[in-house]
C-alpha cells in the first residue's frame, strides 16, 4: 500500500491510511470539541466535549471507509481485482487492478460509493433523532447528527458530474453507453471536471475575505484546483483509450519467447537461445515440461557476466507463485493495469486451454501505439 499505515484487512482487502488522516482528524476533533458541540449542547465539561470530538472524528473516517468498501466490494463482484483501500486527507481511494471494461460496470462501481455515504448519513441522522436530547446522550446525538450531515454532504458532493468525482465517472459511464466511445466519454467527463473545478476554486478565492467563509476559502481553492488538474490529466489520456480501442494482449505481446531449462546455468541458456529484441522475459521450464518461473533480461543484466556460468537459471528466476497469468484475449490496457499493481511487472500470457504463448510487459504499449502511427503522430499520447 505504499506509505499507508496498515490497518488490517476487511473482506480480504488491505486497508490503510495516510499520515494526513491525523491532520484532518485533529482538525475535526478540535472543531467538534471547541465550537460545534458546546454550541449545540452547552453545559458539559471540556472532557466530555473532547472525548465526543475524538469519537466523532473516528466515526467520520468510518463512514469514509464504508464509502470505499462499497466501491471495492462491487468492483470484486464485477470481476475486478482490488489491491487495497487507502484513507487520506481528501477522503479515500480504492486501488483496483484494472479499470471497469464496460459502461455498466463503471456505473455500478462508481455510484455505490455515494449511495453508501448517503446510507451512513441517513442511519446517523435517524440515530440522532431517537437519542434522548439530554445529558451525555444529547452530546452523542449531536455527534450523530453532525457526522450524518457531513456524510450526506459528501454523498451530494461526490455526485457532482465532474471527473475525478464519482459523479464524473457516472457521467462518463452514461456517455460511454450512449455513444459506445469510451474515449469520447472520458473527454467529456474530463471537460466537465475542469469547468467544475475552476468554478469551485474561483468561488473559494472570491470568498476569502468573507468572514462567514474565512480560511475555508483556501480549502475550496485547493479542492477545485485538484479536481481541475485531475480532469485535465484524464483528457490527456483520452487519446490513449482511442488508440488502444479493441487491441488485445495477443496483438502486442512478445510472442513465443525462448524457454530456459531450470537445470541449466544462465550462461548456457544465453549461448543456446536466440531471443528477438522484444523478448525481455523467458519462461523457465522444469524437467517435467511444466513452467516453473520466469527469467527476465533485467535480472540477467543485474548479475556480472563472469557469474553467469555459475548461476542456475532457477536461482535467478521469479517463481511461478509471484507471476501474473494473463489471457491472450484480454484487452491490452486492462491487462497492463493489472501488471502495474503486480509484484512482477512482466506477466505470462496463456491461451484459453492453458498453453503459455508469450509474455507481456509495459513495452507492449509502445508496440501497440507504433502499430497505429496515425494516432501516435499526434504527440498527445
Amino acid at each position: 500500500m505504499g506509505k499507508d499505515i496498515p490497518l488490517g484487512r476487511i473482506a480480504g482487502i488491505k486497508v490503510g491510511m495516510d499520515v494526513t488522516v491525523f491532520l484532518i482528524a485533529a482538525y475535526l476533533s478540535v472543531m467538534l470539541a471547541t465550537t460545534w458541540l458546546p454550541h449545540d449542547q452547552p453545559g458539559h465539561g471540556s472532557t466530555t466535549y473532547w472525548i465526543a470530538g475524538g469519537a466523532g472524528a473516528i466515526l467520520f473516517f468510518v463512514t469514509l471507509l464504508v464509502h470505499e468498501l462499497g466501491h471495492a466490494l462491487v468492483a470484486q463482484d464485477e470481476g475486478i481485482g482490488v489491491d487495497s483501500i487507502g484513507l487520506n486527507m481528501l477522503g479515500g481511494v480504492t486501488r483496483m487492478e484494472t479499470s471497469p471494461t464496460t459502461p455498466g460496470a463503471e456505473f455500478r462501481v462508481s455510484v455505490v460509493g455515494p449511495v453508501a455515504s448517503a446510507a451512513c448519513g441517513i442511519v446517523l441522522l435517524v440515530g440522532s433523532f431517537i437519542t434522548p436530547d439530554r445529558g451525555v446522550s444529547g452530546v452523542i446525538g449531536s455527534v450523530f447528527f453532525l457526522i450524518g450531515y457531513f456524510s450526506l454532504l459528501l454523498a451530494a458532493f461526490n455526485m457532482i458530474p465532474a471527473t475525478p468525482l464519482d459523479g464524473g465517472k457516472v457521467l462518463s459511464a452514461a456517455i460511454w453507453r450512449t455513444t459506445g466511445d469510451q474515449s469520447k466519454a472520458s473527454t467529456w467527463a474530463g471537460a466537465s471536471g475542469i469547468v467544475a473545478g475552476m468554478a469551485i476554486a474561483t468561488w473559494g478565492f472570491r470568498r476569502l475575505n468573507d468572514p462567514a467563509v474565512g480560511q475555508r476559502g483556501w480549502f475550496l481553492v485547493l479542492t477545485g484546483g485538484f479536481i481541475a488538474f485531475a480532469a485535465f490529466q484524464q483528457i490527456r489520456n483520452a487519446p490513449l483509450l482511442r488508440a488502444l480501442d479493441g487491441v488485445t494482449v495477443a496483438d502486442s505481446m512478445a510472442a513465443h519467447p525462448p524457454t530456459a531449462p531450470s537445470w541449466a546455468t544462465v550462461g548456457e541458456f544465453l549461448r543456446t537461445s536466440s531471443p528477438r529484441p522484444e523478448h525481455q522475459a523467458y519462461p523457465v521450464v522444469g524437467p517435467d515440461g511444466q513452467v516453473a518461473g520466469l527469467l527476465t533480461a533485467a535480472a540477467i543484466r543485474a548479475v556480472p557476466p563472469e557469474a553467469w556460468d555459475q548461476m542456475a537459471v532457477m536461482a535467478l528466476a521469479y517463481p511461478l507463485d509471484r507471476l501474473t497469468l494473463i489471457r491472450d484475449d484480454e484487452l491490452l490496457l486492462p491487462a497492463l493495469q493489472k501488471l502495474e499493481s503486480a509484484d512482477v511487472r512482466t506477466g505470462l500470457v496463456v491461451t484459453a486451454d492453458g498453453r503459455i504463448t508469450g509474455t507481456l510487459d509495459p513495452t507492449a504499449l509502445h508496440r501497440a501505439l507504433a502499430a497505429r502511427p496515425s494516432v501516435g503522430a499526434t504527440g498527445r499520447v
